[in-house]
């Protein structure tokens, strides 16, 4: 009765005023159409029987709903299952909170890291905080970054933004939400948000021939437990030279179920309440067993492929404003990895989710010097993926780069490539995947350095000079400057393109 007596009401205002027939009649056609009815939607016909949902329909829009959200949850986990899959293959190897990872001869082509390269020496590892706080000792004159599971900074290593600020120092590692006694001795504290705790750092030299020293300067590096402060048991260093090491994110279901692992594994983020509980409607859970039903490992299955393929998209082709992505909108292919100025991927107001995931599904770690603007200071990486032509690289074709003379880097130059699919570097028969002036790239007569990628060496071209590319794969290149120096803010250096010999 108080339905009929509105509608009268609304008709009667209706003559008085004509405009509002038509909204009248397109409302009373519409609640008509979802009383009962079939609706076209992108997933298909949805049918309606007095407004509410058929079982049918029931069905479908639920599993709609949970291939939805678990192909955000890939994205959005990316920097999480990725660090994940470190944590997973680093402890593989041996490592512990008195144990670490070394790679004197830097990272080899047949260890899949993502966008690692072969400039510096390496050490690398893990802290598991789930029994207490961890101490690290830091030797002089190492870079690298501390990072929590989801790849954001905890503190510097090394650099213009470490406590120690490169003299070396100790660091006493805090489990989340610690509140266990402090040593009344002096460390630089700091506070984890989640149980397992990943690091790397690197020594920087300016030959190859420098690697050995490096390696004892590293081998300096000293961790254990505080609970074994008074008595620390002696580091040990695992060298991974010569084996393979895989720490790329699994495909397919398998990612669902490293995230459920880690989800468990680690308490939850008051950050991370609202995609947790979009988890939950998958069965993942923090204290829960996963353990999907037949019907969610093939949308998880599903969710794996679409999400990936997004990843890739999102990666190579982001809708970031160009004045933001590009070095030089309209002029140069380079692209930043950081197009804001934390490694965060936060602003004041939201989570850049977008180019987090550009950057977390190519390559791993952030620290605060990777992003610092100052000349003489942290580093530089820009990216290359397509010609200047804009069309993509591919290994069957011969390219070129120029970097004109003086190099703006202090410390190293280099320009690395990387396969496409794997986002490590391009294995070849050459044994090198990049160039650069550790490895002793050879200048022109004018200063300049001409650099050429291709299958094989052109003719007339310097070894030195050249990377191997493979026939039919994809591939990108970074450029890293450590050192940047001032030429390179003001623009007057520039890199030249990526161009096709033709």
């Amino acid at each position: 009765m108080q339905h009929n007596t509105r509608y009268i009401r609304q008709l009667l205002s209706a003559l008085v005023n004509p405009s509002k027939i038509l909204l009248l009649f397109m409302l009373t056609v519409s609640s008509a159409a979802w009383s009962n009815s079939v609706v076209d939607s992108r997933i298909g016909e949805l049918e309606f029987s007095s407004g509410y949902p058929t079982e049918a329909t029931v069905e479908k829009l639920y599993d709609e709903l949970d291939f939805q959200r678990a192909v955000q949850s890939y994205l959005w986990a990316m920097p999480f299952v990725s660090y994940a899959a470190i944590v997973e293959a680093t402890l593989g190897k041996g490592a512990n909170n008195h144990t670490v990872v070394i790679q004197p001869n830097s990272a080899e082509q047949q260890q899949l890291i993502l966008t690692g390269n072969q400039d510096t020496v390496y050490l690398s590892g893990v802290l598991d905080l789930r029994d207490g706080p961890v101490v690290v000792e830091l030797p002089a004159g190492l870079l690298g970054t501390m990072n929590n599971l989801w790849q954001e900074p905890l503190t510097d290593l090394g650099g213009p933004f470490s406590a120690e600020q490169n003299r070396g120092g100790r660091f006493l590692v805090l489990p989340p939400n610690y509140d266990g006694p402090l040593p009344k001795a002096h460390y630089h504290v700091v506070e984890a948000d989640t149980n397992f705790v990943v690091f790397y750092v690197r020594a920087v030299g300016q030959s190859r021939d420098d690697w050995p020293q490096l390696a004892e300067q590293m081998r300096q590096w000293k961790q254990y437990p505080l609970s074994q402060a008074g008595n620390p048991p002696e580091t040990k260093f695992i060298d991974i030279t010569g084996e393979k090491h895989d720490t790329l994110i699994p495909k397919g279901p398998e990612y669902f179920e490293l995230l459920a692992r880690y989800i468990n594994l680690n308490p939850p983020r008051e950050q991370d309440m609202a995609m947790l509980g979009a988890l939950e409607t998958l069965g993942i859970a923090h204290g829960r067993e996963f353990k999907p039903d037949e019907r969610m490992q093939e949308i998880l299955a599903e969710a794996a492929v679409v999400g990936v393929a997004m990843a890739k998209t999102v990666g190579w082709q982001s809708r970031s404003p160009k004045e933001q992505l590009y070095l030089v909108p309209g002029k140069r292919q380079w692209k930043w990895l950081f197009v804001l100025d934390n490694p965060w991927f936060r602003t004041d107001d939201y989570l850049v989710i977008d180019e987090r995931t550009r950057f977390t599904y190519e390559a791993i770690g952030t620290a605060n010097a990777m992003v610092l603007q100052a000349p003489g200071q942290g580093s530089i990486y820009i990216g290359a993926y397509q010609d200047g032509e804009g069309e993509w690289l591919s290994g069957e074709k011969h390219y070129t780069v120029n970097l004109p003379k003086d190099v703006p880097a202090s410390m190293f130059w280099s320009l690395t490539v990387y396969d496409n699919e794997t986002r490590s570097q391009v294995q070849n028969e050459l044994g090198r995947p990049l160039v650069g002036d550790v490895h002793g790239a050879v200048a022109s007569s004018d200063g300049s350095f001409d650099l050429h990628f291709s299958p094989t060496l052109p003719e007339g071209v310097n070894k030195l000079n050249w990377v191997q590319t493979r026939p039919g794969e994809g591939w990108f290149t970074y450029l890293r400057l450590y050192g940047p120096g001032e030429t390179f803010f003001d623009r007057s250096w520039l890199p030249g393109d990526v161009k096709r010999v033709k």
